[in-house]
């Protein structure tokens, strides 16, 4: 008879800016990962340390006002210490996050050093993809390994879309049987230093086949009264985030998307987001949708669909991961209407840069600069707020150039702004250059991903403390100018009562 687990889930501590804007929002991953668990018998806890610590601060750079934000590690050994797992995931998302997942690691292990411990999340999958093309690099001077895995802490990394892998590993350890906890898709185990057993991904073909997100498992109230989820202003606190598909066609060198999901864009049918977005609504009391789609725009069939029954629903929702700006251009303005009409408030374009020369050679963005401006244009006439992403100092990217994109920018009638610097995400073309051309500037490297901290050399600065200066200077500038030239449209977006420099901050 095949023993039952007790599995703990874990997303770490928040690396944050102490007087900032710190966004926190319930893993979807580990919401989705539960309940395959607890169909097969198993029993679930999912348990977020800086949901769990959000009002501590422990100051780990004071200079730079960066805190760990969430709870200390004499509670969270107490929380591991109450279940007793046999099992613990640690999700790491981002690279910021791995100071405290490591730190996690460590606590665990001091209250049971039978305990086995899981890295996943997308941070992991990355640094496996890096890993094999380092490999088969013969430029690359630096030593070639995980090194989370060479941390005793970590007996396994989960890679991929980890779903229904993660209850194989789980029943294969607490089975104890080696064998088929080494045939798992997507695990990587580390054998000797420098060398590992790593298995092809596994992929979800059929979205349809994911479960209702364990929303029961989390305390959504908490994160309700926090109100930081992902869109920089939001119509209500009781937001639910909702994935429709995943995968990009696009290629774009800053994004790890491509490797992650692939670049076949698959969807969840419409009644099965609907199965979720109306239990959820109701049983949340939900008063705006979030969809976290890397660019929910591409399939226009699907999309209509969507709008039909969100239609219904009578919801405000945006579309705060960004979208691609020229999908079905001919036909946007009547894309954009239906939008509007089924409750979209606010849509995000991914503008990136103002230049054709940076788009082309250094994103690989198949973007023709002359559509930005009248995409923008289509999306207000629609009845929609638009907000735009930009990013700057890439790798190449020169001082005019930088210029150019934000005055580019400040032209084009957005609504509001996000101008980001340039982070090299593991698991990217442009996290490789980085790596062996050696573009860190002194003493910064990924253990300093933070939201616009500048980590590589960029053309006509002297360090990253003058380019942040620069970046987040024109973020207030350009966050202004709706204050200024249209007041009415700017409290529509954030409200009569709105402080012009904290929302700015939000932006």
């Amino acid at each position: 008879m095949k023993k039952k687990a007790k599995v703990l889930l874990i997303t770490p501590n928040l690396k944050g800016i102490s007087d900032g804007v710190n966004r926190i929002q319930p893993s979807l991953g580990l919401m989705l990962i539960a309940p395959i668990l607890e169909k097969n018998g198993h029993e679930v806890k999912i348990y977020d340390a800086a949901l769990d610590g959000w009002e501590k601060r422990k100051v780990i750079d004071e200079k730079n006002n960066i805190v760990m934000i969430g709870q200390d590690d004499e509670n969270i050994a107490k929380v591991v210490s109450n279940f007793s797992p046999d099992i613990v995931a640690i999700s790491v998302l981002f690279s910021n996050l791995l100071e405290s997942a490591h730190q996690i690691a460590k606590v665990i292990k001091k209250v049971n050093k039978k305990i086995q411990i899981i890295l996943g999340g997308n941070h992991i999958s990355s640094a496996v993809q890096d890993y094999k093309y380092f490999k088969i690099d013969k430029e690359i001077k630096l030593e070639n390994i995980i090194t989370d895995l060479e941390n005793d802490h970590f007996d396994y990394g989960m890679a991929g879309e980890g779903e229904f892998s993660f209850l194989k590993i789980v029943e294969a350890i607490i089975n104890n049987d080696v064998n088929e906890i080494m045939k798992v898709p997507g695990l990587v185990k580390r054998i000797s230093k420098g060398k590992y057993h790593i298995n092809s991904n596994h992929r979800v073909h059929d979205l349809n086949l994911l479960p209702r997100p364990a929303r029961h498992l989390v305390d959504m109230e908490a994160y309700f009264k926090i109100g930081a989820f992902h869109s920089a202003k939001s119509r209500s606190k009781r937001v639910l985030s909702v994935m429709c598909s995943r995968g990009c066609p696009e290629k774009c060198t800053f994004c790890s998307t491509p490797s992650m999901w692939g670049q076949n864009t698959r969807w969840r049918s419409t009644d099965h987001i609907m199965d979720e977005i109306s239990n959820d609504v109701r049983d949340f009391k939900i008063g705006e949708i979030q969809f976290d789609d890397d660019t929910i725009t591409v399939n226009k069939k699907n999309l209509y669909s969507l709008c039909d029954r969100l239609e219904k629903i009578g919801l405000p929702w945006c579309t705060p991961n960004g979208t691609k700006v020229n999908y079905h251009f001919k036909k946007q303005d009547e894309m954009y209407k239906r939008m509007y009409e089924s409750g979209c408030y606010q849509i995000t374009l991914a503008c990136e840069s103002g230049v054709q020369r940076v788009l082309d050679d250094i994103i690989h963005k198949r973007l023709p600069l002359e559509t930005i401006y009248p995409s923008i244009e289509n999306a207000k006439k629609a009845g929609m707020l638009v907000h735009t992403f930009w990013i700057v100092g890439y790798p190449g990217e020169t001082y005019e150039e930088i210029n150019k994109t934000i005055d580019f920018a400040m032209n084009s009638g957005a609504d509001s702004f996000s101008f980001a610097i340039l982070s090299p995400l593991p698991g990217t073309p442009i996290y490789r250059k980085v790596i062996k051309e050696n573009l860190w500037w002194g003493g910064r490297s990924l253990d300093d991903m933070l939201f616009r901290s500048s980590l590589v050399k960029v053309d006509g600065f002297s360090g990253p403390d003058e380019f942040e200066k620069f970046v987040n200077e024109a973020n207030v500038k350009a966050n202004l100018m709706l204050r200024d030239n249209d007041p009415k449209r700017f409290h529509y977006k954030y409200g009569k009562n709105a402080e012009a420099s904290a929302l700015v901050k939000q932006t």
